[in-house]
């Protein structure tokens, strides 16, 4: 089951900031730039991130000892503008799982 949030930047408003929320994904890892991973701490927990070929960052999985982001264990992942932005999404959801079921709802 392919199941994608994401929330368009308006060029109306600024304070909009695109993040996509991809769960359960099927398809093919996110195409990320080769030795771009960097590993980022959120509070106490510390996620995989890597740049992505169009620039955005992102954030999967919720440990160092994460599968790289084509493994197929990978399935959940936040695109974001920055890597910081990408794990501390990631975190929000995996702190709230109601939020995380909510998305996957919305599928």
């Amino acid at each position: 089951m392919s199941n994608r949030d994401s929330t368009e930047t308006d060029a109306h408003d600024a304070a909009d900031v695109p993040i996509e929320v991809s769960l359960d994904a099927e398809d093919e890892g996110p195409p990320v730039e080769s030795n771009t991973r960097i590993d980022i701490l959120v509070e106490t927990e510390t996620y995989p991130t890597a740049r992505l070929d169009d620039g955005r960052y992102v954030a999967w999985w919720f440990t160092a000892d994460a599968p790289e982001p084509d493994d197929p264990a990978a399935s959940e992942w936040v695109t974001a503008p920055t890597r910081f932005l990408a794990a501390g999404t990631l975190h929000e959801l995996w702190e709230n799982p109601r939020a995380l079921d909510s998305l996957a709802a919305q599928g």
